[in-house]
């Protein structure tokens, strides 16, 4: 995938893309349930509190956040539905290229989650 920043694509080459539950210098993937307790302790944004806060108990996110470990900061974050659809997104770098790569990237992320949907079926 050319998400048009030799970084990005590098780190994609080097690490993938996760949908289980994973964590690495790149990305961390973690499974939730609405109103789950665990997303006070992650620091996100507000949007997303609302999201899990307003969803049942009995209905699973997933929480994917992307990182740039050599900046040693925050790249994109998604809230996926049991679907595989991203219902929210949040991206944290605002130079125009990395805006472009994220929308690439999200675009990777849910392609990742259908084949995982699709493999399940």
């Amino acid at each position: 995938m050319e998400t048009g920043l030799k970084t990005i694509d590098s780190l994609i080459a080097r690490f993938g893309v996760r949908a289980d539950e994973y964590h690495d210098a790149f990305q961390n993937v973690l499974l939730l349930h609405g109103g789950d307790k665990r997303a006070v302790a992650l620091k996100l944004p507000f949007c997303f509190y609302q999201k899990l806060s307003n969803l049942p108990k009995s209905r699973m996110i997933t929480l994917h956040q992307f990182y740039l470990p050599h900046r040693k900061a925050r790249l994109a974050s998604f809230l996926i539905d049991e679907r595989g659809q991203v219902i929210e997104q949040v991206y944290y770098q605002r130079d125009s290229k990395y805006v472009k790569a994220c929308k690439k990237l999200q675009m990777l992320v849910q392609q990742t989650y259908w084949r995982k949907q699709v493999n399940a079926a």
